[in-house]
């Protein structure tokens, strides 16, 4: 009924990276040797060597100074080399351009988490919450920042005067009752446009030199419209009603000369120059408070952890141990059903995990208890009991952080055994990154299949199907 061969469950955990990476990218017609030295960059950035892909990058701001794809690049490659001050400073002249960049926004947050700012860390997680409501990876940020700031109470930094005004947006309220007529198409586009004109001959909206690739025809899209209408309704921010405004102005929906280039240039300059005092004044009281810092990504504290502990963790020879070795289940029969009872031992998380794997066991545990099964033709279902008792169990579930193959997530002997889930992998952005709580769920479940033995099937929508990209829990560009 059960066979003991081993197998060995083969994932795939292919990620675009470079798909992801060049869509963002908008390099001029005559910067094709920037696209090059771009695409020699990623394949260092994928590999974990970041001081090439960032002496690359350099070269490529070069001949492109507020290139968004490249300064974006470098903010992470500097940021996963733990050069924190410098990757929030590339994440803010991002800022100053494109105040709503999700990645951007993160970036900060992760930054500031990274120096024990953790208030100013939750703005900016705020901020990338109403821009991406959906992604795993800043509610993971957002929720470990929030119990940080509940453990340890902290003096922030005070910045510097002047440092949060992005834009010049004392807009008049008259404005939002015509922009709101406008919206809702009760003012034509020639009489809001003239409205738009006077505030910007008169500086009280002042729109930076930036780089966008965005192309409209010659009337204002749908997206213009509804972040306009959003600022209308209090949703969102003024940096809203600004940035429709630019992307008007650099389509030539409406025409207009950006005045005064230099000036708006030598307030960018100012603010930054504020964001680096402000970074030194951190900087300076961390080392005289002794402040305490919890980073905000794990993962690679994680492995740190792991590979110290080896000898603890190394379960090689258990998986090598002839499933045969492992008592058989019990099984019973009730009202012509086949009831198999698992007896299941279940090792601790490696340390320092921050995400509760235990708990969604249990996910799995339902999973395959709710499914009727078949057996030599007949009814079968599952029961499954943790002990504490390693010897007496018939399946021993564990998480490792160790490398068990190329593109493997997992592996289990097949009917009774060694079940074996690893919790992240390096594919993301060249190190060693975590995956979010539904995969880790997700290739248990598929293993503790194996385990009560199931095979792969061809079916991609079954949890038995043999391949599974990952999500990950903290990595930027996921």
């Amino acid at each position: 009924m059960w066979k003991f061969s081993k197998i060995v469950f083969c994932f795939t955990s292919t990620i675009l990276l470079s798909s992801l990476i060049l869509s963002q990218t908008v390099f001029a017609q005559t910067e094709e040797n920037a696209q090059m030295m771009f695409n020699q960059a990623t394949e260092h950035f994928t590999n974990g060597e970041y001081k090439e892909a960032i002496s690359i990058y350099d070269d490529i701001l070069e001949i492109s100074p507020n290139n968004i794809s490249t300064l974006k690049m470098k903010g992470i490659a500097q940021s996963n080399q733990s050069d924190h001050t410098k990757s929030l400073k590339q994440f803010f002249k991002i800022l100053q351009f494109r105040p709503n960049d999700v990645i951007s926004l993160t970036g900060m947050g992760v930054g500031f988490g990274n120096l024990g700012e953790y208030q100013e860390a939750a703005k900016y997680f705020e901020k990338a919450t109403k821009e991406n409501s959906n992604s795993i990876v800043i509610k993971n940020y957002k929720e470990f920042n929030e119990k940080v700031i509940s453990k340890y109470p902290y003096s922030p930094t005070v910045k510097p005067d002047g440092l949060e005004k992005k834009y010049k947006t004392s807009i008049p309220e008259w404005v939002k009752s015509t922009a709101k007529w406008w919206t809702d198409g009760n003012v034509k586009d020639e009489e809001f446009f003239s409205i738009l004109l006077y505030l910007l001959e008169n500086n009280i909206i002042q729109i930076p030199p930036v780089q966008s690739d965005t192309t409209l025809e010659d009337e204002p899209s749908n997206e213009i419209k509804d972040n306009i209408r959003l600022w209308v309704n209090e949703l969102v921010d003024d940096s809203y009603f600004v940035l429709g405004i630019h992307q008007m102005i650099e389509n030539k929906i409406i025409t207009f000369e950006i005045q005064e280039q230099s000036r708006s240039q030598v307030e960018l300059d100012h603010e930054s120059y504020l964001f680096d005092r402000y970074l030194k004044k951190i900087l300076n009281d961390i080392s005289k408070e002794k402040r305490y810092i919890e980073y905000s990504n794990p993962s690679k504290d994680v492995i740190k952890k792991f590979l110290r502990d080896y000898v603890k963790w190394n379960f090689e020879e258990e998986v090598k141990r002839a499933s045969e070795k492992f008592p058989n289940p019990t099984f019973e029969i009730i009202d012509d059903t086949y009831i198999v009872n698992y007896k299941v031992y279940i090792n601790e998380q490696p340390t320092g995990l921050p995400l509760d794997h235990v708990s969604t066991l249990k996910n799995s545990f339902s999973f395959w208890e709710e499914q009727e099964l078949t057996s030599n033709d007949q009814k079968t279902k599952m029961k499954f009991e943790v002990i504490n008792q390693k010897y007496e169990a018939n399946v021993w579930v564990t998480w490792v952080v160790r490398d068990i193959g190329e593109g493997v997530l997992g592996h289990a002997h097949l009917g009774k055994g060694v079940v074996e889930v690893t919790l992240g992998d390096y594919n993301c952005d060249g190190i060693f990154q975590l995956y979010d709580v539904k995969s880790v769920e997700a290739i248990m479940t598929h293993e503790l299949g194996h385990s009560i033995g199931l095979k792969h099937v061809s079916e991609k929508e079954s949890i038995m199907y043999p391949s599974l990209s990952p999500s990950y829990a903290y990595c930027l560009l996921s």
